[in-house]
């Protein structure tokens, strides 16, 4: 671009009265240059530009100012108007200050760390592998980022000395800031990637640099400035990855439970905290969970089990919203307080991420895709925030808000840090948290009625998995449906979820769930549903009998054969434990009409399977056990010939666990013995090992010490022992109990 130009059409106003970002604009369009055809030729982002043209920026960095000037070819007369605009006067204004500068190292951490030693060699390592490597440590605040950046900054000082800088950009809000901030550690007086580069020459410098995380597009000049200095490498520590190609990211954790107790332990030592008895140990224990393992929280922590003791502060914590002794005064300002920290972070987040985060705090556990769409568009109708739910998901795992869980799951789950779970439930307002439980119960209801469809149609363990996984999650969608009056839906709900709730051992939760309802405010079909629940919920053998009867009587009267069928089956297994033989079978029979002539078997199994194993637990209290196992097969033949994963041998592995704890071991030892034989081979290890675990709590009821080592060993080894050793331990242990309870 010429310098024949004409002045720009700022520079024609009384002086003094025209803004930089007026004159700044006047000056590029007087030249027909673009926002990002100026960016690209002064080297900043086209973002300054922007926020410099809208007044949003109005003290750029002396560097910034003069790499505007050399790119828009100012005359000396227009280097004086951009100037004055400032407030500054004369060329010299468009020099870095002449100064002496000193070189900025990093120093050691003020207290001892703790639990780190395999983070630290991690980056080490990472920093040695390549010249020119960018390392960044990234995770939630208050994990310990700078912590680990400071020893491994130490530990690689003794291979460069003096060549170890350190910048915070803690303070630093423009990305094209940044680069003269890094300069200054260097005692570098230039503030261009070259100029730099060219100071750091054959220094095999280490650069490190702390809390990038508001400016993270300085990423593409630290990438320049490697490749102009081929010899140095960058340690950054941020929430989140600059996303440059030369980075590799270490995701620093939080603590685990031993090195947590431990940290927890010694800096209450150092605070003069009297010795910690037993007692006070579990507390301590219990802290370290709800601070999840973050040092920050448990730091925090410590400040006030110094005061009050860990058992009292454990009694108190759940009714805080902040803790009431303020934390280390050498941390930052932003480190003093949990509170603090998760609002650093939220507001590095984009509007729709930090709509969500305080949504997602409202589950007390983990969580999976789908429930974040519901959670995201809690009224079906805001169809953008739905849309965002994903990205906005993946910003907040980005920024270490929300960690991946246990990916051995079937359904990926996602989870908040207990720290950063409970500051951010006490963003959302009252009408906001209603909104959310909305759309948690509409999800519920939806959930409730496939997983239920699934297990009682093929047994599905994999919806049995989902509903244990969400239970927590389910039980938020119950209680919104119960404390707005939609009772029906509610006992539609429970029904849909007590098969899967008895399956994984939740008996006592699902009773507590009935109790929130009244059949006085059910409908007939949701007065049947809700007594089925609590029929299959309760292990009082005269309650269970008496509901469940009342539950068969009520579903035949609107014609619901399912749900007769259900009820049929819970009062034969009610009239079994009173002794009532006949009354059992006449109930089991009543059953077997409802599902030969009414019901689909291919969507009962679960009916079809349990008429067969209720025969064959008559059979077996009778005596009879020949007959108990030849109806146990039947159950299995059925379940596979109608293609289902229900199990009929981890079924009587549970009715094993009940008849132990009525103190049938006789009975138990005959079940485990059967279930055993009903074991496929191709199913492997794993139903094995359930039964062996059942197995050594029976032979440990009997006294027989040395066969509950063997059991427990058998559950803890792979492979199990071959079917026929197996088969033989088993039938051991019948004798064994047959001799104990003195069974004829």
């Amino acid at each position: 671009m010429s310098d024949a130009a004409g002045p720009a059409r700022g520079t024609s106003r009384t002086s003094g009265k025209i803004s930089f970002a007026a004159l700044l604009r006047d000056l590029r369009e007087a030249r027909s240059l673009t926002q990002q055809e100026l960016a690209t030729a002064a080297g900043v982002s086209v973002d300054a530009v922007s926020a410099l043209e809208r007044g949003r920026r109005t003290q750029p960095q002396p560097h910034t100012v003069r790499a505007l000037a050399t790119a828009l070819r100012l005359r000396d007369a227009d280097h004086l108007a951009l100037l004055a605009s400032l407030g500054r006067a004369g060329n010299d204004a468009l020099e870095m200050p002449s100064r002496t500068l000193t070189p900025r190292r990093p120093s050691p951490p003020g207290v001892p760390v703790v639990g780190r030693d395999d983070e630290v060699a991690e980056t080490v390592a990472a920093l040695g592998t390549t010249p020119g490597r960018l390392v960044t440590l990234t995770g939630p605040g208050g994990v310990g980022k700078t912590t680990i950046a400071l020893v491994a900054a130490h530990v690689m000082a003794e291979e460069r000395p003096d060549t170890v800088y350190f910048a915070d950009l803690t303070d630093v809000t423009e990305p094209d800031d940044a680069l003269a901030a890094v300069a200054r550690a260097a005692a570098c007086t230039a503030d261009t990637v070259t100029g730099l580069a060219e100071h750091l020459a054959g220094t095999s410098a280490l650069l490190v640099l702390d809390n990038l995380e508001r400016v993270t597009a300085c990423g593409p000049q630290l990438a320049e400035l490697l490749m102009a200095s081929p010899d140095t490498v960058i340690l950054t520590t941020s929430r989140v990855p600059l996303r440059v190609r030369r980075e590799h990211e270490v995701r620093i954790a939080p603590l685990g439970p031993s090195a947590a107790e431990q940290l927890f332990g010694e800096r209450l030592a150092a605070a003069g905290a009297p010795p910690t008895g037993r007692a006070d140990d579990s507390a301590v224990a219990r802290l370290c969970r709800r601070a999840d393992g973050l040092p920050l929280a448990i730091e925090l922590l410590v400040a006030a089990a110094a005061r009050l003791g860990p058992r009292a502060l454990l009694e108190r914590i759940d009714g805080l919203t902040e803790l009431p002794v303020a934390g280390p005064q050498d941390l930052p300002a932003r480190q003093r307080t949990m509170a603090a920290t998760i609002e650093w972070s939220r507001q590095l987040l984009g509007p729709a991420a930090q709509r969500l985060l305080p949504r997602l705090a409202m589950m007390p556990g983990s969580f999976s895709l789908d429930t974040v769409d519901a959670i995201a568009a809690p009224d079906a109708t805001n169809t953008a925030d739905a849309t965002d739910a994903v990205g906005s998901l993946a910003e907040l795992i980005e920024h270490s808000l929300v960690v991946r869980g246990d990916d051995t799951r079937p359904v990926t789950r996602y989870r908040m840090l207990e720290p950063v779970r409970r500051h951010a439930v006490e963003i959302l307002g009252p009408v906001e948290r209603e909104h959310v439980r909305r759309g948690v119960a509409r999800w519920a209801l939806r959930a409730g009625r496939e997983h239920g469809a699934a297990i009682r149609g093929r047994g599905d363990m994999t919806a049995v998995e989902q509903v244990e996984a969400d239970r927590h999650v389910l039980r938020l969608g119950f209680d919104h449906l119960v404390d707005t009056g939609r009772y029906d839906e509610a006992a539609g709900l429970l029904w849909s979820l007590w098969l899967p709730l008895w399956m994984t051992g939740h008996t006592h939760e699902g009773l507590a769930w009935t109790d929130r309802l009244h059949e006085d405010d059910l409908s007939e079909q949701g007065r049947a549903r809700w007594l089925v629940a609590r029929a299959g919920s309760n292990r009082v053998a005269a309650d269970l009998f008496t509901t469940a009867e009342r539950a068969m009587r009520l579903a035949e009267r609107i014609d619901d054969a399912s749900l007769a069928a259900e009820a049929a089956i819970f009062a034969s297994a009610a009239a079994l434990r009173l002794e009532d033989f006949d009354g059992s079978r006449t109930l089991l029979a009543r059953a077997e009409v409802l599902m030969r002539k009414r019901l689909d078997v291919e969507r009962d199994v679960w009916a079809a399977v349990h008429v067969p194993i209720g025969h064959g637990d008559g059979a077996l209290l009778r005596g009879d056990r020949a007959a108990a196992v030849r109806h146990w097969r039947v159950a299995a033949d059925t379940a596979r010939k109608l293609d289902s994963e229900f199990s009929v041998p981890a079924i009587l592995a549970e009715c094993a666990q009940a008849a132990r704890g009525e103190g049938r071991l006789d009975d138990a030892a005959v079940m485990l013995a059967a279930a055993a034989e009903l074991v496929p081979e191709r199913d492997g290890h794993k139903p094995r090992a359930h039964l062996a675990g059942v197995a050594a709590a029976v032979a440990a009821d009997l006294g027989d010490v040395a066969s509950a080592r063997w059991w427990e060993g058998v559950g803890d080894t792979e492979p199990a022992p071959d079917s026929a050793e197996f088969g033989a331990r088993f039938r051991e242990l019948v004798r064994r109990a047959d001799t104990v309870t003195g069974w004829d």
